[in-house]
């Protein structure tokens, strides 16, 4: 698989995204960046500057010719999902895990963090078109997680009101941004340099709120348990393996390749614990590897992109 930059300066580019989580360590550590402050943040990331970032990665320098070669990562994304809650069930019984917790421990390693850690790492290192690809892969990652991922906890039916997390700002400015491309339809620049600036915005929120989220993490040793060592390996190492080897038979675009194992690559979803919450699971367990994951991804991601790129 190639593409256009090096696998030096993508490792590089990486590295540089993860640093600005420094800030937010520092934030939380100085008390700037105050408990109450999180949720706000949050919201106006993914309601505010995170629309706009996928609506113009769809509409700018991009055309709907290239749109169509990435059409299969929605399903990609959806299939990893299911393969991995397979294993993971595998594994589970294998080592006579508790019950309740082999719903979370599928969960955990089988659901990315495609956009709230995805979006800004392949938006610096692969620009708006690897962007544009990452909104369709992460399509199936949400479709998944309103689904798959309930029913990998709760073992019954997905009730009604599951589906209501599906129309979100992100995924409006999604399907507006495909019309738009679509009918060709040329949005003015007094239109377009405004939702540039408030785009540019996720990274450094997204970065901050990691940063945030990771200045708590107190490395407790007891805390250390063979079930958090695979959901480490079942996410971050075996994850990615597993689209190199599903991606192989296809002839996709090298850059939908490359989103496709960044995007496979991403730590655990940092909204999981939510998911656990409402239908039942082992939380503590859950946020202690959200901040593991996104800890060692750091390393992996790179790693996984020298290895496997």
């Amino acid at each position: 698989m190639t593409v256009s930059v090096s696998k030096i300066d993508i490792f590089w580019r990486v590295l540089v995204v993860f640093s600005l989580a420094i800030f937010g360590i520092v934030a939380r550590k100085t008390k700037v960046f105050k408990e109450e402050a999180k949720e706000t943040v949050a919201d106006l990331m993914l309601n505010i500057t995170l629309p706009p970032l996928v609506f113009v990665s769809m509409t700018v320098d991009i055309t709907w010719e290239k749109l169509l070669s990435g059409i299969a990562s929605p399903f990609i994304a959806l299939a990893l999902v299911v393969i991995m809650i397979f294993i993971t069930k595998g594994l589970g019984r294998l080592i006579n895990m508790d019950p309740q917790r082999r719903g979370t421990f599928s969960v955990l390693s089988a659901m990315p963090n495609s956009a709230f850690i995805g979006f800004p790492v392949i938006l610096s290192v692969l620009g708006q078109e690897g962007l544009a690809y990452a909104v369709l892969y992460d399509i199936g990652v949400t479709l998944a997680f309103c689904t798959v991922a309930i029913l990998a906890l709760k073992g019954g039916v997905i009730k009604k009101g599951s589906w209501k997390s599906l129309i979100n700002p992100p995924l409006i400015a999604t399907a507006l941004g495909l019309f738009i491309n679509k009918m060709g339809i040329k949005i003015p620049e007094l239109v377009l340099e405004p939702l540039k600036i408030m785009g540019n915005a996720t990274v450094p929120l997204a970065m901050l709120l990691m940063g945030y989220m990771l200045g708590d993490l107190n490395f407790n040793l007891k805390k250390v348990s063979l079930e958090l060592g695979m959901v480490c390996l079942c996410k971050l190492l075996l994850y990615p393996l597993i689209a190199y080897l599903l991606i192989l038979p296809f002839r996709l675009d090298p850059l939908v390749q490359t989103v496709i194992i960044m995007e496979a690559a991403m730590p655990s979803m940092a909204s999981t614990p939510v998911l656990i919450e409402k239908y039942g699971g082992d939380s503590e367990f859950s946020v202690t590897t959200i901040f593991m994951t996104n800890l060692l991804s750091v390393i992996t991601i790179p790693l996984m992109i020298a290895i496997l790129l």
